[in-house]
C-alpha cells in the first residue's frame, strides 16, 4: 500500500498543478467498509482524477487492452487496477469485484463502461447493476464536468451515497444510476448531459 499512497499524491499533485480543480462533496464518502464509487467518463483523465480525490484508496476497473502497454502492468498492480475485457460478460472481473466489496473495499467504475465520444452520457451497463445488488453495498455518484487542459477548470461533485434495491428491475436501475450522476454534472455549455 506504501506504493499506492505514494502514487497518489504524484498524481494529486500533478493534476493540481496541471488543472484547475474544484471538488465538492468529499464528505459524502464513506472512510470503510464496501463501496461502488460511480463516474461519468469523457477523458482518459477521468480515473486518475477521481481516483486522487478520493479520501481512501480504491479498486481500478480498466479496461484489459491497458495492460499490453510497457509500465502500466506495473502502475496497475501497485494501485489495486484489476482488467476486465468488454463486450461480453468477464466473468473473471466479475469474480474479483465481488471479492473486493464483500472484503470491505471500495472500487470505482465508470458504469457507461468506455469514454463518450459527443460528451453525452450514455446507458450504464449491467456489471454496475449486478455488483449492487448483488453485494448490497452503496453507490457513491461522481459527476465530472468542465474541460481538461492547461489550468483549465474541472470540476468533481460528489454525491451521497444510495443503494439499488434488490427487487428493482435492471432497466429501472440503470436509468437510476446515470440519473444520479447526471444530477452532479455541472451545467457547462461544453457538457450534454443526454
Amino acid at each position: 500500500m506504501r506504493i499506492y499512497w505514494t502514487l497518489y499524491w504524484l498524481v494529486r499533485i500533478s493534476l493540481s498543478l496541471y488543472l484547475n480543480i474544484r471538488v465538492e462533496g468529499v464528505e459524502h464518502i464513506p472512510r470503510t467498509g464496501p463501496l461502488i464509487v460511480i463516474a461519468n467518463h469523457r477523458s482518459a483523465f477521468d480515473p486518475p482524477l477521481v481516483g486522487a480525490l478520493l479520501p481512501r484508496s480504491v479498486h481500478f476497473m480498466t479496461k484489459a487492452e491497458l495492460f499490453n502497454y510497457p509500465v502500466l502492468p506495473w502502475i496497475f498492480r501497485h494501485v489495486q487496477a484489476y482488467p476486465v475485457h468488454r463486450g461480453h460478460p468477464d466473468r473473471r472481473a466479475i469474480r474479483h469485484s465481488l471479492e473486493v466489496i464483500n472484503g470491505g473495499d471500495a472500487i470505482l467504475m465508470f458504469p457507461e463502461g468506455h469514454r463518450t465520444e459527443t460528451g453525452d452520457l450514455q446507458e450504464a451497463r449491467a456489471g454496475v447493476i449486478y455488483l449492487a445488488q448483488k453485494t448490497g453495498a452503496p453507490l457513491v455518484p461522481v459527476g465530472i464536468s468542465g474541460q481538461y487542459g492547461f489550468r483549465r477548470r474541472i470540476y468533481a461533485k460528489i454525491g451521497q451515497p444510495f443503494h439499488i434495491p434488490p427487487e428493482m428491475n435492471k432497466r429501472e436501475a440503470q436509468v437510476l444510476v446515470m440519473d444520479k450522476i447526471r444530477e452532479l454534472v455541472q451545467q457547462d455549455p461544453s457538457i450534454r448531459t443526454g
